[in-house]
């Protein structure tokens, strides 16, 4: 796997994906510049609003409030930026995996039917709003467990494996509905490799955290992930 991602660098600057990766990349820069800005502005007053729900008897805890607020909210602000940046840059997304297949695969590359330019963006939007009436559920589920005193100790690892198991569901996907397995097929095909698929979201949720790196992993995560499925697919 980490063969594979270095070759997913090395494939951001090849001269045939040039243009693919600059569309993504721009979205990736905007947004996370803006996201970034604002969801650090609010962790001082989430840290007081935390620390002033603590009992007296359990004010030597308030030490431990600032580090897990702080992991929580960069987690939480990074499967945001995942959930929102992919809504708007689907079609680029869908464009750059598809390219990568073809400069991987050469002349054994089959092409999908020929439709639309219109119908290829159309389809793109469709399917991110499917997946993101997949993910709200389950972003609901474990904003209240990281609410409920106790539990909300452990929020950062279980934001941390939510997190992980969205970056894999977002990225494979690509490759995928490129390859035309429809949503539930998509779903099933990425839920049989609980192993691969939480080992590519937890790396690349590690690198969203390296400033700079940042704001390249969205194209980076379409190529790693592509690169990923054709492996399987041989």
């Amino acid at each position: 796997m980490i063969k594979t991602l270095s070759k997913a660098f090395r494939l951001l600057i090849a001269p045939e994906l040039r243009w693919y990766v600059l569309g993504p990349l721009l979205v990736n820069i905007s947004l996370f510049s803006a996201l970034g800005m604002y969801v650090f502005s609010l962790i001082p007053e989430l840290i007081n609003s935390a620390v002033g729900y603590l009992p007296d008897w359990l004010s030597w805890l308030s030490w431990l409030i600032a580090p897990v607020v702080v992991i929580t909210v960069i987690i939480i602000g990074i499967s945001t930026f995942n959930i929102l940046g992919n809504i708007i840059a689907a079609p680029l997304n869908a464009f750059l995996s598809e390219k990568v297949e073809k400069l991987e695969m050469g002349a054994n590359y089959q092409p999908s039917e020929d439709i639309s330019l219109m119908a290829e963006v159309t389809h793109a939007f469709a399917r991110e709003i499917r997946k993101l009436m997949y993910y709200l559920p389950r972003f609901l589920l474990v904003l209240i467990l990281s609410v409920i005193p106790g539990v909300n100790v452990f929020a950062p690892i279980i934001w941390f494996a939510f997190g992980a198991w969205l970056m894999a569901f977002q990225y494979f996907d690509y490759p995928l509905d490129n390859n035309r397995f429809n949503f539930s097929q998509s779903r099933k095909w990425i839920h049989q490799r609980p192993i691969s698929s939480l080992s590519f979201g937890s790396v690349t949720s590690l690198l969203f955290l390296v400033p700079g790196l940042n704001l390249f992993m969205m194209p980076l995560c379409v190529v790693w992930a592509t690169l990923l499925w054709l492996e399987q697919k041989k």
